[in-house]
């Protein structure tokens, strides 16, 4: 039998080619990973003074600028994966919250959006009086509320309308939030906490403390409104032993493209939709809380958005960035009067403590995980016994967690249908 070479050839180019595109696939995935690890050895050195993201994003742009090619996340498929880590970010933070606190805790709902109108007139308002309201646009949503997700979304408007000069404001902010919110939450949370020691909180309401009513169980023995069975009147759908792994990752999948869907039928961004995907989901029995934690898959999903951020800000150059720095400082200033203000006057006319209704609306800032680790060290820092830690920690928790969620889901709805939309007429 007589071979035909030029077939011969043609097969042998083809696995050639396949060889090299997986090859490349390989060397951009691990560049990117290498950097997001390098971030991570900064956040580990510095004890989390530089928080991991920050340092990434910086040592990324670093990078290219010296001449790296700017095509590994492209490369490395995360441009498409991007998105969707951010919806299964997006549904997990819906799930991160039992549903009936944000009815138990209406008074914080209203907080958060006292907060984030407080953040946004400080920013826009007067801020744009003496920066250009499109510089405050582009960074207001990353500031008050709307996070690194109001960020991204921000980045894509400004490329989309060539006004890539303005990218390195978002940019800056998604990257500072944390090293410049926590702290001053910490700071505002600290002083709700001496003035529970100060008043003896602890031993007065322990003191007073009646015996508690069992909590109800469902049938299989799980308290309604916990963790394993976040709705408070029905019994979670699915196993406990099944929600797990790769179960979980079809529910985030499935969340994920249902908010495509109702985005297409509607208008409405997909990411506000995840997010009460993610609550729906909780209160009607079908999800269990934390669902990326129950995944065990909360690592991989950050790194790939963090990858996704890096071809977001291909276009800033050094120049732009250093043209930013003194309008996200400004953001940064006037949101924390804003968010701090607004939080704490309202909250103290709700009869909250003004320290407390401040820290939690300074908690729009920077959102989930951070709110979770500035409540826990400053409850553990101020107590004198674990069990006061755990009694100020219910204290501080509730309000700075629906704060953060409420206030996160109004600031990406605002920045999407009513900030990103006004950049057009600049």
């Amino acid at each position: 039998m007589i071979r035909n070479e030029s077939i011969d050839y043609k097969m042998d180019d083809n696995k050639n080619r396949k060889e090299f595109i997986l090859m490349d696939i390989v060397v951009a995935a691990a560049v990117c990973l290498a950097i997001i690890g390098a971030g991570e050895v900064v956040s580990y050195v510095t004890k989390a003074f530089i928080p991991s993201m920050s340092a990434a994003l910086l040592l990324y742009l670093i990078l290219t600028w010296a001449g790296m090619s700017k095509d590994f996340p492209e490369v490395a498929g995360f441009g498409y994966l991007g998105e969707l880590s951010m919806l299964f970010l997006i549904v997990h933070l819906g799930t991160s919250v039992p549903p009936g606190d944000y009815i138990k805790q209406i008074k914080s709902v209203v907080m958060a959006a006292a907060a984030l109108v407080g953040g946004l007139i400080a920013v826009v308002g007067l801020g744009g009086l003496f920066f250009g309201f499109d510089v405050m646009l582009a960074g207001a949503g990353a500031a008050c509320g709307g996070g690194a997700i109001a960020g991204i979304l921000a980045i894509q408007k400004l490329t989309e309308l060539n006004l890539v000069t303005l990218i390195g404001v978002p940019a800056i902010i998604m990257g500072v939030v944390d090293l410049y919110g926590q702290p001053i939450a910490s700071f505002m949370l600290k002083k709700y906490g001496k003035k529970l020691n100060g008043t003896d909180a602890y031993l007065l309401a322990k003191a007073a403390k009646k015996d508690q009513p069992e909590p109800r169980l469902t049938k299989h023995g799980v308290p309604f409104g916990s963790e394993d069975n976040p709705s408070n009147k029905i019994t979670a759908w699915i196993p406990r032993k099944l929600e797990e792994d790769g179960f979980v990752l079809f529910e985030l999948a499935a969340l994920a493209a249902v908010s495509y869907f109702l985005q297409e039928l509607t208008g409405i961004s997909n990411c506000i939709f995840a997010f009460f995907l993610g609550v729906i989901g909780c209160a009607t029995g079908v999800l269990r809380m934390n669902l990326l934690d129950r995944s065990h898959s909360y690592g991989i999903v950050i790194c790939i958005f963090i990858a996704w951020i890096f071809q977001s800000i291909n276009e800033i150059t050094p120049q732009a960035l250093l043209a930013s720095l003194g309008p996200s400082v400004a953001i940064l200033i006037l949101a924390t009067i804003g968010l701090a203000g607004g939080g704490g006057l309202v909250g103290k006319l709700l009869g909250y403590d003004f320290w407390l209704s401040a820290a939690c609306g300074m908690g729009l800032m920077f959102l989930m995980p951070g709110v979770m680790i500035v409540t826990t060290e400053v409850a553990k820092r101020s107590a004198r016994d674990e069990e006061e830690e755990k009694f100020m920690f219910d204290a501080m928790a509730p309000s700075m967690y629906i704060v953060a969620n409420a206030g996160y889901i109004m600031g990406v709805a605002i920045t999407v249908s009513c900030l990103l939309s006004l950049l057009v007429y600049f």
